[in-house]
């Protein structure tokens, strides 16, 4: 589905991404996780072409993503960043139409009672449609961050590439999101490619983990193969047990440092 084959990026001489190749499958919940400053985000942005690769190459669905048109690439990913530039004080219902834009016939085409319907129901199995009337800058983090993801998901992506989905949200509001999204993989046959820092919330979503560190591609599997005390010692310097519960491993962190 997805294939990165000797990637490199720097900036200012700096590399940021070291020879990264990786092979992701579809329909599946792929955390990206590593300590601040492990190009994370920087990985982000070139599968998203925000950024330009230095070498190597980015393949999505047998087809370099810099050979796909504009329109076409993003009907394929839809994305959720962590903090939206969205200062707008826009409704949110229109603010979620926005994405049904790359869909218009015409670039003067209107939206259809269709459309709106489908806003309306998208909103009410998120919870949102109490919401559609508000301003979107009247919103708390975490009702703002439900809108980002409902606007993504509104596109039809195949892929969905989300950036700290629950750095907004409390424990509970992000286990409900995240099962959402678990959800969507079996429903809409879509792949999810998310950053996350808790290492629980990871193992509780998450089919396949990729560690990074420095910039390069530390690990690559599944939670029961890289929840070891060892690897997570190496990646994060961190003191922790593993404990298991219904055959999934969590973390226990430790204090202090040895």
């Amino acid at each position: 589905m997805l294939k990165i084959k000797n990637l490199n990026f720097s900036y200012n001489e700096r590399a940021l991404l070291k020879n990264i190749n990786i092979d992701l499958k579809k329909q599946e919940f792929i955390g990206i996780l590593g300590p601040n400053g492990s190009g994370k985000s920087t990985l982000l942005k070139l599968m998203l072409q925000n950024l330009t690769p230095e070498s190597g190459e980015i393949i999505l669905f047998d087809k370099n993503i810099k050979d796909f048109k504009l329109k076409e690439f993003a009907q394929i990913c839809g994305f959720v960043p962590q903090n939206s530039e969205l200062r707008t004080p826009l409704k949110v219902i229109d603010t979620l139409l926005m994405s049904k834009y790359i869909h218009l016939k015409s670039t003067f085409g209107t939206y259809s009672k269709e459309d709106i319907l489908e806003v309306e129901e998208l909103a009410a199995t998120l919870k949102l449609d109490g919401f559609l009337q508000r301003d979107i800058l009247s919103l708390s983090g975490g009702e703002f961050q439900k809108v980002l993801l409902a606007r993504a998901l509104l596109k039809k992506p195949k892929i969905l590439f989300l950036d700290e989905p629950t750095s907004a949200l409390d424990l509970n509001h992000a286990i409900e999101l995240l099962n959402f999204c678990e959800n969507l993989i079996q429903e809409q046959k879509i792949t999810i490619i998310a950053i996350l820092h808790d290492l629980n919330l990871a193992s509780l979503f998450c089919d396949k983990l990729l560690f990074l560190k420095k910039g390069k591609v530390q690990y690559f599997g599944t939670t029961k193969e890289l929840f070891k005390k060892e690897i997570l010692k190496e990646i994060y310097n961190l003191n922790c047990e593993i404990i298991y519960q219904n055959s999934k491993p969590y973390i226990l962190a430790l204090k202090g440092i040895k």
